[in-house]
């Protein structure tokens, strides 16, 4: 026997009877087994009394109708109150809101489960509403939008358009149309469509709704604010023009009437001052041409040049009386025009801001080695102090066509912390102790200044 025996594989160990019964099972397995109890009892005692086998089972049969009856009562009604909430919350789910869930006794069981689903419902049902209003009040926001506006589903197909863009797009746009046969264009997850040209500045943002990648299209007629921007920049192209032309034709026309009103002439002093009136036209001359080829500030031509003598042509374009005061490198490294500016921009601001009788300006040009960066490489520096106020409004002194004063246009220091800038620096403004404005200039150079 022992060699017709088969060696049992192993299987997976059964669960437990318990595990594998729900909560109706359960129920109908302890309401039967109850009855049989009963039964058993009865059967029993009939017995004991000596009743005879019919007798027994008639009794059997009587009790038999209301036990049954009376097990099935409690089943349907422990069963009832669960299928009752489940059909609630389905109901729930599915959107519907007049369904309401009858009250149950404060001390049943599924009194706090009653109530828990009751609040999620008035939430749900809160919360439907608010998005229901939001989606209302912005399709009635964007419906009235003048900006074209379209939205596409995960298929691209139309799911929302406003009147605005029906209006552009000057076809039938049904909702679940196609976006190709509406005539946009997807690339890269990008909307595009002919009707928009330059004129337009479109936007497609893909966004997630519910999972699934969606995608907005937007446009904007920026065509005004774009002629506008163009008559701003020509404007201010004519005012950075202006600026530069007044302020050196001025003081020539002031050299010019102070020779004509001479019963003689000097001819050393007509030499100069034709000399003085020739370099200034030449280098204006060339500011104004590369300006306007580029129209913009030339790129700085950065090299090496004697700072007096460039002192000394600024110190010429100022009429008023005034006195600079100048300590530091003969030596400059930058563009030579265009420094010529900075200089007789900052002079002019100086004479025309002061309150003194007398304008004091101190002028300081050295060079500072860091050492961080290297033997080869350090900053140049260039102080300008006045005798004067000060700075009225530092945060907006250096905002192009800003200005605090009744005849200026707010070109100057601006063109100078520009032309500071293309070479690479800093421009910076503070307002002295004593009350004068102080200005610092500093800007990269390659190798040392010379003595």
């Amino acid at each position: 026997m022992l060699n017709n025996l088969k060696t049992a594989s192993p299987k997976t160990p059964a669960k437990p009877f318990a595990l594998t019964l729900s909560h109706e099972q359960w129920l109908s397995f302890a309401l039967t087994a109850t009855l049989m109890l009963i039964f058993a009892l009865v059967t029993a005692l009939t017995n004991s009394l000596g009743w005879s086998i019919l007798a027994s089972a008639t009794l059997l049969f009587f009790l038999a109708y209301p036990l049954i009856w009376l097990a099935w009562r409690c089943y349907h009604f422990w069963c009832q109150a669960i299928m009752q909430l489940t059909t609630y919350t389905q109901v729930i789910r599915e959107g519907e809101t007049n369904l309401r869930f009858k009250a149950q006794h404060p001390d049943n069981l599924l009194a706090e489960l009653q109530q828990e689903i009751s609040r999620l419902a008035i939430d749900k049902l809160k919360k439907a509403q608010q998005n229901q209003t939001i989606d209302h009040l912005l399709s009635h926001i964007l419906d009235s939008w003048p900006i074209p506006v379209c939205l596409f589903d995960e298929n691209n197909q139309l799911t929302y358009r406003n009147i605005a863009m029906k209006d552009k797009i000057q076809q039938p746009m049904l909702i679940g149309t196609s976006a190709a046969d509406l005539g946009f264009v997807m690339d890269n997850d990008n909307l595009s469509h002919s009707q928009f040209n330059q004129q337009w500045q479109c936007q497609s943002i893909s966004y997630l709704y519910q999972q699934k990648k969606c995608h907005i299209f937007s446009a904007l007629d920026i065509s005004q604010p774009l002629h506008q921007q163009q008559s701003i920049t020509q404007q201010n192209l004519i005012r950075v023009l202006a600026h530069e032309l007044r302020n050196s034709l001025t003081p020539m026309a002031s050299m010019a009437d102070t020779l004509l009103c001479n019963d003689s002439f000097n001819e050393a002093q007509v030499r100069m001052v034709l000399g003085r009136i020739k370099t200034r036209s030449e280098r204006l001359l060339s500011f104004i041409e590369q300006y306007s080829q580029l129209s913009q500030l030339p790129r700085p031509r950065a090299t090496w040049f004697d700072f007096n003598n460039l002192l000394d042509e600024a110190k010429a374009m100022i009429t008023e009386p005034c006195t600079i005061h100048y300590q530091g490198n003969s030596q400059c490294y930058a563009d030579e025009q265009q420094m010529a500016q900075i200089l007789i921009n900052i002079f002019k601001n100086a004479q025309e801001a002061g309150d003194k009788e007398h304008c004091d300006i101190s002028v300081s040009l050295y060079y500072r080695q860091d050492s961080w960066q290297g033997n080869q490489q350090g900053r140049q520096i260039i102080e300008i102090i006045d005798n004067g106020p000060g700075f009225a409004n530092l945060d907006n002194a250096l905002t192009p066509f800003y200005t605090t004063k009744s005849h200026g246009s707010g070109i100057g220091l601006s063109l100078c912390a520009e032309i500071t800038r293309n070479h690479g620096g800093e421009f910076t403004l503070e307002n002295t102790v004593e009350g004068g404005a102080k200005i610092m200039m500093s800007w990269p150079v390659g190798n040392k200044i010379n003595h």
